[in-house]
């Protein structure tokens, strides 16, 4: 933990989470009603923790405040209990900041052809795109339409925006997406119920265009703590009335921008100028120290209320010169205060005349600076070389021209869908189980690319840094994104939840490159960028230990299935029964066991097995996953074959479920509701700890056979999976009563005696009329 924040509540969690952290005092916290401290996760957005903090420390001054004779534990008690249900509501009102609007990230999937065209258009009219030198970071320059003015409710000409990048094709799909986003804001008619709309395009706006970065705006200063930082910070001070601004109304200030880049607040009320001749006889004016059009919005509507108010606190008393330039320096000393460290005084630099990029004539250059340049240029970072070229060049700033042939192709996110349905075309993207799995990863590769990268513009060292930021992404990433309302590419940047292991992150970078091949093979692409790059593993820490041990499994077997006597508070299916004990001998996956068909037990040549395969609409893992595999000696033993008999009474239907009581769902994989059984029943046999998963029966079964030095290649031929040798191949090679040889010479070294599906049936019975499926609890 760390206080970061320097706000006397507010911590920071070791992964990234903030929290709202008190200690009550010691006359309360040895009640043993009450908690000795309090922790309340408030998200991972700094401006909205930040607020809720303050909100919480207002709504908790009796508990915090010492010396308070009248605090009762019942009344800490209840003031806890009303302050934690606020918390949650207010945060789930912020779950959707964006309303209508499309996320950045949602942004970047639209089609962009108009945004393009748009680009096309203004560079056409000014200098849209440019440095202050040659190599540095490349600024978009904005002209807003009137629509953008009055979606920000502020006159200005010009918005410079830096784009964290001096590649001219990564600037220039950049500023696609800006142009964009502003589109989106012009169009944009906001809630009625929204307060200071201005302010809520502002932040939209701030948020898209940190989006279009390569950083996405980890490397910009954070909007100052006493202005909203965020669309989910701005819905907090918007509708909590403790914290909010004085609702909207006619202002008595208009704000515009000057030449220089400045803005400035100036008095237009007649009605103040009335109340106080000095205003109307000198006017009031106050220059904003920014020359960001986002800045002015924020600070314009936050300011104005208090401006007013400190001009009249001054005038009323002496409406003179004195008292109106104490007013201007209490306000000037405020603004500072809100602008922080984001405080401006420079002009915005004059533009540069634009040029083709494809333009490379310049000035003579002395072939010994060119030679020394040329030297120099090797022991230089690449971001620096530019500047170098800059200083023999004498140049002094550029610009580049942006029209409709250099901004042609498709982009990285149009790549994402068009692959993605080929997959799905192709029938390499059908199972219900991997499927959504194969689209989250590529949602998430698409996000950390970047949607609005146009192919042409990727290099080989955008996938260079993909493959660094995968060994950051954390575990179940699209839960985080949708919990704390964060991109991707900021989890990956903070780094603070646990990382998935190098392995997964590997199978993510070979879905990237395979998209590569994919627009190569398309020809969409010439040539394929991640031709040779590799994602090694081999310092990578071992995969979690998946087996069972002799321990474990006696557990499992002497769990409330196999050892109940009476009625339970659980529904007996047969497939509770079952599932376990086929999984352990048969070596199955689960998936496969679940949708076994009545037909697929059967006898041959006086062999009973089971039968795996794709046919009836079931599904598979892969073609070789089809096989025949024996039943045990003990599965026959104890009963299975019996419950076989008894579930073919009166049932003609060859495609008839084996397990008729489990049901299966068209949405979800077939195994889904065995899965959630399993997952409760194995903290019922204390097996929590140990992590015990239903596909570790699997891995079991396969180790068994390395433990009794049984022939490995059975167990592949078993289990479905495919031998490399060069003599290799499996199930068909392997005679029906080999592998029945083999499997019955699996033994666990485990007591079955007490297990009975006699038993089980007569309790099972006795539960008529229980509804069917619900698992165990």
């Amino acid at each position: 933990m760390s206080n970061s924040s320097k706000q006397q509540h507010l911590i920071t969690s070791s992964n990234g989470v903030f929290q709202y952290y008190l200690t009550l005092p010691a006359h309360l916290s040895s009640d043993p009603r009450l908690p000795a401290q309090v922790r309340w996760s408030l998200g991972r957005d700094a401006s909205v923790a930040r607020t809720l903090a303050q909100l919480l420390d207002a709504e908790l001054s009796l508990v915090i405040k010492p010396g308070a004779t009248l605090v009762t534990p019942e009344l800490v008690s209840e003031r806890l209990k009303q302050a934690k249900a606020w918390l949650k509501r207010t945060l789930d009102n912020a779950a959707n900041p964006w309303g209508a609007l499309p996320s950045p990230a949602e942004l970047g999937k639209q089609d962009l052809s108009a945004a393009k065209q748009r680009l096309t258009e203004e560079s056409a009219k000014y200098t849209t795109l440019y440095s202050t030198m040659p190599g540095d970071e490349l600024i978009l320059s904005i002209a807003p339409s009137d629509a953008l003015q009055s979606a920000l409710d502020l006159r200005f000409q010009r918005l410079d925006w830096p784009l964290g990048t001096s590649e001219h094709d990564k600037a220039q799909d950049a500023a696609i997406y800006a142009f964009a986003a502003i589109t989106q804001l012009e169009q944009h008619i906001p809630d009625k119920t929204l307060r200071h709309p201005a302010t809520f395009n502002a932040l939209a706006l701030h948020e898209y265009l940190c989006h279009a970065r390569p950083d996405c705006g980890a490397h910009l200063a954070d909007i100052p703590p006493d202005l909203p930082g965020s669309l989910a910070a701005y819905r907090l001070h918007s509708t909590l009335t403790s914290l909010s601004w004085p609702k909207p109304r006619y202002s008595a200030f208009t704000t515009q921008q000057l030449a220089s880049g400045l803005y400035t607040l100036e008095l237009a009320s007649c009605t103040l100028k009335d109340k106080h001749p000095i205003l109307a006889s000198r006017g009031f004016s106050l220059t904003l120290p920014t020359t960001s059009a986002i800045m002015a919005t924020l600070l314009k509507e936050r300011l104005t209320s208090a401006v007013e108010s400190t001009l009249q606190a001054h005038l009323r008393r002496t409406s003179t010169e004195a008292a109106l330039e104490q007013a201007r320096l209490e306000i000037e000393a405020l603004t500072r205060g809100f602008m922080g460290s984001m405080l401006e005084q420079s002009s915005l630099p004059s533009l540069p005349s634009a040029r083709p990029l494809t333009n490379t004539e310049s000035a003579p250059v002395d072939p010994a600076k060119q030679a020394l340049a040329t030297a120099l240029a090797a022991l230089l970072p690449e971001e620096k070389r530019g500047q170098l070229e800059a200083l023999v060049s004498n140049t002094q700033g550029t610009a580049i021209d942006s029209n409709a042939e250099q901004l042609d192709g498709i982009t990285f996110g149009e790549l994402a869908e068009r692959y993605q349905q080929a997959q799905v075309d192709e029938g390499s993207w059908t199972h219900l189980k991997t499927t959504p799995q194969r689209k989250a990863r590529l949602k998430v590769v698409t996000e950390l690319i970047g949607a609005h990268r146009r192919l042409r513009t990727l290099r080989r060292a955008d996938f260079l840094t993909l493959r660094d930021q995968l060994r950051f992404l954390p575990v179940n990433a699209h839960q985080l994104v949708a919990r704390h309302r964060i991109s991707v590419r900021q989890l990956v940047t903070e780094k603070t939840a646990p990382a998935i292991h190098p392995r997964t992150a590997k199978v993510y970078f070979e879905l990237a490159k395979s998209l590569i091949r994919y627009a190569q093979d398309q020809e969409w692409i010439e040539h394929d960028i991640t031709a040779n790059l590799t994602f090694k593993t081999r310092n990578a820490a071992p995969p979690a230990r998946r087996t069972y041990s002799h321990e474990m499994l006696l557990k499992l077997i002497n769990g409330p299935v196999y050892t109940a006597t009476r009625q339970t508070s659980w529904r007996m299916d047969e497939y509770k029964f079952w599932l376990p004990l086929l999984g352990l001998y048969t070596g199955a996956r689960l998936g496969e066991l679940c949708q076994l068909q009545l037909s697929d037990v059967r006898c041959s040549n006086g062999i009973w097995l089971i039968n795996i395969d794709n046919s009836n609409g079931k599904q598979i893992k892969n073609t070789q996953s089809i096989r025949q595999v024996p039943l045990h000696h003990q599965l026959i033993k104890l009963g299975f074959l019996d419950f076989i008999d008894d579930q073919k009474h009166g049932n003609t239907r060859p495609d008839a479920p084996l397990f008729s009581s489990h049901r299966q769902y068209t949405q979800v994989p077939v195994s889904h509701v065995a899965s959630k059984w399993f997952r409760s029943y194995v903290k019922q046999c204390d097996l929590t700890q140990e992590k015990a998963t239903f596909h570790g029966l699997r891995h079991t079964f396969i180790q068994q056979f390395r433990m009794q030095r049984l022939d490995i290649l059975i167990a592949k031929a078993l289990v479905g999976h495919v031998d490399t040798s060069t003599t290799g191949g499996y199930g068909d090679i392997h005679p029906l009563r080999v592998l029945k040889e083999e499997i019955d010479r699996l033994d666990f070294e485990l007591n079955l005696d007490h297990i009975s599906h006699a038993r089980y049936q007569s309790l099972r019975a006795k539960q008529a009329g229980r509804q069917i499926g619900r698992p165990a609890k």
